[in-house]
């Protein structure tokens, strides 16, 4: 989703203004010109930047509330032409309207884990500021001017969505161009309502005729988290290392999972019987939950040879990994990295020293 720019003339030439930032402190306003503009020098490697239906631009300058800059020094000259088109482009507008309110915590913004949006954290965003400042531990309340500046900074940041109102997650997509789109959900009576945001910051009734898929961001989620969280074992651990899997008469029953591309075999493992029951009623309703208390021994077994299992599939990501043996300890990708397991008691792997080559031995 691009927001669409302010085509400016000027001596018989176009310019695009287009806003940047999220709200007054973050507030940017880049200048473009059209390819062969004479104010602009030229450079055979730079690719003009496509803006939606307003055609090729490249970038000429950049105003922010620290000042003006040109990034190239060849357009200097240009400089007290960049700064009037500016200058009269900032006093035209008028301050632009509230769309949402958020609150600060730490070094991004308040959040919570939710069910909706099992990737990560998902951003607090309100229709109101009390609602924003209501939330535990916020340091700040953001008046935020445009949504779709703030959601597509969300995605950079490593949130996995939002959650407007406490109640309505906003899940993060691509279209079939690549460009950013922002679906909200709202849950009702008998019917779930969707809206998508466009490109005038307003949420839009979505009926699935533009086609729009999840976007895959786990790494900086996962980075998220462990800022939120810290580099720890997933939470939800038991305290006596007691898991539960699925199976007969305690031999683990092996799904297949596509991952991406491939097919994955996997047993389950969860935290707790109950849940174990709940997963399987529908997937496994021929299986049983059995207690795994030694985890190395269920890993090794025949039915695991080649195999791996799934700690609380189907889990939230600060909740959930991938176990199995490597014939010498019980390894856990979690989103904090690798760990050893051994019963209730966790060690960190580091995977970059491990792939290292091993010095050879002086002569």
């Amino acid at each position: 989703m691009k927001q669409p720019g302010t085509i400016l003339r000027r001596d018989d030439r176009e310019y695009l203004l287009v806003e940047g930032g999220y709200d007054a402190g973050t507030r940017a306003v880049i200048l473009l010109a059209r390819p062969g503009d004479p104010r602009v020098a030229g450079d055979p490697a730079q690719r003009p930047v496509r803006w939606g239906t307003q055609g090729d631009w490249v970038p000429l300058a950049r105003w922010s509330p620290d000042g003006l800059r040109i990034p190239d020094e060849r357009n200097v000259a240009s400089k007290d032409f960049v700064q009037e088109v500016l200058d009269g482009y900032l006093a035209e507008r008028k301050p632009p309207k509230v769309r949402a309110w958020a609150g600060t915590k730490g070094a991004g913004f308040a959040s919570e884990l939710h069910a909706s949006l099992p990737m990560g954290l998902a951003a607090g965003c309100f229709d109101t500021e009390a609602a924003a400042a209501a939330l535990p531990e916020v340091e700040q309340v953001v008046a935020i001017d445009n949504l779709g500046m703030f959601l597509t900074h969300l995605v950079r940041q490593g949130y996995a969505g939002a959650l407007w109102n406490g109640a309505r997650p906003v899940f993060f997509c691509v279209d079939d161009e690549g460009d950013l789109q922002f679906l909200r959900v709202s849950p009702g009576e008998g019917k779930v309502v969707m809206e998508i945001l466009d490109e005038h910051d307003r949420w839009e009734p979505y009926d699935g005729a533009e086609a729009v898929e999840f976007i895959d961001n786990r790494e900086a989620c996962d980075q998220r988290l462990v800022t939120a969280l810290g580099a720890k074992p997933p939470t939800g651990w038991p305290a006596d290392g007691r898991l539960w899997s699925l199976g007969v008469r305690g031999v683990p029953k092996i799904f297949t999972s596509t991952e991406g591309i491939n097919e994955v075999r996997h047993a389950v493992l969860f935290s707790n019987e109950q849940a174990a029951k709940d997963w399987g009623e529908e997937r496994a309703p021929d299986a049983q939950a059995f207690a795994v208390d030694d985890l190395t021994a269920f890993l090794t077994t025949d039915a695991m040879a080649g195999n791996v299992a799934f700690f609380n599939p189907g889990g939230h990501r600060a909740h959930s990994g991938l176990l199995w043996s490597d014939g010498e300890r019980v390894v856990l990708d979690s989103f904090s990295g690798f760990w050893k397991v051994e019963g209730r008691e966790f060690e960190p792997i580091d995977v970059s020293a491990e792939s290292e080559p091993e010095p050879e031995p002086e002569r």
